[in-house]
C-alpha cells in the first residue's frame, strides 16, 4: 500500500510548476443519515491573483464565517443575490467597499445537508453533484466541496492543491480521499504533498489491491482483478507510445451507485486523477474469465477514455472556453484510437459511422465562434468534437495528429481557446495550407460528421 502511494506521488511530481500550490488544512464532519456536511478549512499560500480571484463553494453550503489571518471575520460579497461559476457560488473577501487583496490565508467555516438517494432518484447524477446513496458519500473538485480558488484573469480554477485534514464520520466504515490510502473510519486524517484534487468517497466499503492499482467498493476475484489490471496496462502503453509522455500513475478505481435511474446496460465513469469512478456497471461483470478478456468491445473504450484524462484533465488542465472540448472531445478521441489499435480499423470506421447517425440533425457552433465553455454541450463535446479531432486527422494523418497532440499536453498555463487549438496546431509542424483546408471544410461548418470517412 504505502508503495503504491508512492509511486501516485512521483508520478505527479512532473506536474508541478513553479507557480504558488495553495495548501488545505482543518477538519470535515460528515453524517451518512442526514447529509449534513460540516466543514472548518483553512487556506494558505494563496497565489498572488491581487484582486483578481474569487472563492468558489458549492451552492449547497451556507458560509458561518470567513476569517483572516489574524482571526477576524470578514465581510464578503456573494451572499446575497450570488452568481454561480458551474456548481459553486462565487464569494470575495471584502475590505470595505473593496476587494481584499490577495489575503494569502483564509479561515472558511460553513456547513451544507444534501439528499440521501436510496428510494428516490435524481433525474440526474453527474461528477459536479454532492451523492448521498445511504451507503456512500462521493464528492469531487467540480462539485466544490471544499473551497476552490478562481483565478479571474487567467480563467482557470484552481482545484489541485496540497491538503492536509481530518475526516469525521461515525458512520463511515472506510474513508478515502485523493491522494493518500483509504483508511478505516469513523477518524482518520489524510495529507498529500503533492498537489491534487481532493475527492472523498466515504461510508460502507471494502478495498482490494494489486500491484499497480487499489479497488474501492468492488467485489472481484483474484483473476478478474488481474485481467483488469492487464487491459489498463495495455491502454496505457499505447498512449505512452503514441504520444511520448510517460504514463506511471498507479490508479484507484471505485464503483458507486448512481442516484439517477439507470436503464439496463448504461453506466457512467468520471475521473479526479488518479482516482477512476464507475456508476451503474460492476467491474467483475466486465470480465470474461475464460478468455481472459473484456466480455464486450465497447467496455474498452469506455475505460480507455477514462484513462485518457490522465493526458487531457491532468497533464494538460483545460480551461477557458474550449474546456469541455480539451477535456471530453479529446479523451474520447483518444479511446477511439486505443480501440482501434486493439480491435482494427473496422473499429473506428463503424463508431464514426454509428455517431455519425446520431449526429445527423445536430448543429454545432462552430469552434472559432465559442464564447463561452458552456456552448459546448454534451452531445457536442462527446460525439461531435471527436469528429473534429478525426478530421483533422484524415487532412494530416495519425503520426502528425499525435504530435499535434502532444504540443498540446506540453503548453503551460496558457487559455485553452481556440488561439490555443490553432497555434499549437501550427507548433506541431502542420502546414498553415493544412490548416485552412482543415478550418473551411470542417471548423465553419454547422456538422462535418459526413466528411469523416
Amino acid at each position: 500500500m504505502k508503495k503504491i502511494l508512492l509511486l501516485i506521488a512521483m508520478a505527479f511530481t512532473f506536474n508541478i510548476v513553479t507557480a504558488q500550490i495553495p495548501h488545505l488544512s482543518g477538519k470535515v464532519e460528515i453524517v451518512m443519515s442526514t447529509g449534513q456536511i460540516s466543514c472548518d478549512f483553512t487556506l494558505t499560500n494563496i497565489p498572488d491573483f491581487g484582486k483578481d480571484y474569487q472563492i468558489l463553494l458549492n451552492k449547497g453550503f451556507n458560509i458561518k464565517a470567513i476569517k483572516d489571518s489574524l482571526n477576524n471575520t470578514l465581510s464578503y460579497d456573494g451572499f446575497y443575490n450570488g452568481k454561480m461559476r458551474g456548481e459553486g457560488l462565487i464569494y470575495v473577501p471584502q475590505k470595505g467597499n473593496d476587494v481584499l487583496t490577495n489575503p494569502k490565508k483564509l479561515r472558511i467555516v460553513y456547513t451544507g445537508a444534501f439528499p440521501i438517494y436510496n428510494d428516490t432518484l435524481n433525474f440526474i447524477d453527474f461528477k459536479g453533484l454532492i451523492a448521498f446513496n445511504g451507503k456512500t458519500m462521493r464528492a469531487t473538485d467540480q462539485s466544490k466541496w471544499y473551497p476552490i480558488i478562481y483565478d479571474v484573469k487567467g480563467d482557470k480554477q484552481i482545484e489541485q492543491m496540497t491538503y492536509n485534514i481530518e475526516v469525521i464520520s461515525k458512520e463511515a466504515k472506510m474513508i478515502f480521499v485523493n491522494g493518500d490510502l483509504p483508511k478505516p473510519g469513523p477518524v482518520a486524517n489524510f495529507k498529500s504533498t503533492i498537489a491534487i484534487a481532493p475527492l472523498i468517497f466515504a461510508g460502507d466499503y471494502g478495498v482490494q489491491k494489486t500491484s499497480g492499482a487499489l479497488f474501492l467498493n468492488t467485489e472481484m476475484n483474484n483473476k478478474q482483478l488481474n485481467i483488469f489490471e492487464q487491459n489498463i496496462a495495455e491502454m496505457k502503453a499505447y498512449y505512452f507510445k503514441s504520444l511520448e509522455i510517460p504514463y506511471h500513475t498507479k490508479n484507484v478505481f471505485i464503483e458507486h451507485q448512481p442516484v439517477e435511474k439507470f436503464n439496463k446496460g448504461r453506466s457512467w465513469g468520471f475521473v479526479s486523477f488518479p482516482t477512476i469512478a464507475f456508476a451503474g456497471i460492476k467491474l467483475g461483470d466486465m470480465i470474461d474469465e475464460k478468455h481472459s478478456k473484456l466480455k464486450d468491445s465497447t467496455d474498452y473504450p469506455f475505460i480507455a477514455h477514462e484513462i485518457g484524462h490522465y493526458y487531457f484533465g491532468n497533464v494538460l488542465q483545460p480551461n477557458s472556453t474550449l474546456f469541455w472540448f480539451f477535456l471530453e472531445s479529446t479523451a474520447e478521441y483518444l479511446s477511439v484510437k486505443a480501440s482501434e489499435k486493439k480491435f482494427g480499423k473496422d473499429f473506428a470506421t463503424n463508431y464514426f459511422q454509428r455517431k455519425g447517425k446520431e449526429l445527423k440533425n445536430f448543429k454545432a457552433l462552430p469552434l472559432n465562434k465559442v464564447t463561452d465553455m458552456n456552448q459546448i454541450s454534451g452531445t457536442y463535446r462527446y460525439s461531435y468534437g471527436p469528429f473534429l479531432l478525426r478530421g483533422l486527422e484524415q487532412i494530416v494523418g495519425e503520426k502528425q495528429m499525435f504530435k499535434f497532440l502532444k504540443t498540446c499536453l506540453t503548453a503551460k498555463n496558457t487559455p485553452t481557446d481556440y488561439s490555443f487549438f490553432k497555434e499549437n496546431a501550427l507548433k506541431s509542424g502542420i502546414t498553415k495550407k493544412e490548416w485552412d483546408a482543415y478550418e473551411k471544410e470542417f471548423i465553419i461548418s454547422e456538422n462535418a460528421v459526413s466528411l469523416v470517412k
